[in-house]
């Protein structure tokens, strides 16, 4: 993000209360000259700090920085058509995402959350982005190039970089659009989810629908929003407390809201996007419900 170095202050001369003429003005010292020059060139140099990632594990905390990234052996240049860009622009420089991250050991149960600056958290199964199944979707760190800027993001001025999470053969695995989080700050190995958040997870016997709309939360709800506090986004409400979606809405109101949520309420600098059938299917929607219906009776009391 791009600031600019701005220089404010009153008039060094006023009008003087009786005679109405200017006073002269005042020379400063040389030392304080110099001192503003290097008060300037701090902030340039402040302004100019290059961009980093942080790559955390809980006995590892890597920070690389771009021009790392950028200088890495196993760097390639990529084609991408589905990502937030629609085809304006589809050429990335990109680092596979098993590569990025071989040196950790990531135990099997492990999930990988990227964490962006705007507060989107999206928790990645393990399993997905680091598939090196030549059939399947395969996942990539993008950096932008300082020297080849990519395009501003649609109504900002900012673009999806300087990190930003991307897909080849996106459709192979079913990847949905909340695993594609861009502006990436931190990418976190959390060894076991269920410890990370207790509170996310249904009841033990709960039927198979809950469990599989556990699955469609965390793919397609958990970016934005937590579950009972847990959770690191910092988007959109938790959706358990004080209450629960289901406590409100009915499932034909709810099932419209979130295709569509511009059909049941608007509010200002509404984000939240309506979800497809292609994007999720009449019954993967159906098990989201009954998740969040089952866990309107395991609201955590804090």
């Amino acid at each position: 993000m791009n600031h600019s170095l701005h220089v404010t202050g009153r008039p060094y001369a006023r009008v003087g209360p009786k005679s109405g003429h200017r006073r002269p003005p005042r020379h400063r010292p040389r030392e304080l000259t110099w001192i503003a020059v290097l008060l300037a060139l701090a902030g340039l140099s402040a302004q100019c700090a290059e961009a980093t990632l942080t790559v955390a594990a809980e006995s590892s905390r890597l920070v690389l920085t771009r021009s790392q990234l950028l200088a890495r052996p196993d760097l390639q240049v990529i084609t991408v058509t589905d990502s937030i860009y629609q085809g304006r622009l589809t050429r990335f420089k990109a680092i596979p995402m098993e590569s990025l991250l071989q040196a950790l050991l990531i135990p099997p149960q492990a999930a990988i959350e990227c964490d962006a600056v705007d507060g989107f958290s999206s928790i990645l199964d393990r399993a997905r982005l680091l598939n090196t199944d030549p059939k399947a979707s395969k996942a990539f760190l993008a950096v932008e190039d300082p020297r080849h800027p990519w395009p501003a993001l649609d109504g900002t001025t900012a673009s999806a970089g300087p990190f930003y999470i991307v897909w080849t053969n996106p459709r192979a695995s079913a990847i949905g659009r909340e695993e594609w989080p861009y502006q990436v700050a931190e990418i976190r190995i959390l060894p076991d989810p269920r410890r990370q958040f207790p509170h996310l997870y249904p009841a033990a016997d709960a039927p198979a629908s809950v469990l599989r709309g556990l699955r469609s939360f965390q793919k397609n709800c958990f970016a934005c929003h937590t579950m009972n506090g847990d959770g690191a986004a910092a988007i959109g409400p938790d959706l358990n407390l004080p209450m629960n979606p289901t406590d409100y809405f009915t499932a034909e109101a709810l099932t419209r809201y979130i295709r569509d949520p511009g059909q049941v309420r608007n509010w200002p600098a509404m984000r939240m996007p309506g979800f497809s059938a292609a994007a999720i299917s009449d019954a993967e929607l159906a098990d989201l419900i009954d998740y969040l219906r089952h866990m309107s009776a395991r609201r955590r009391h804090t």
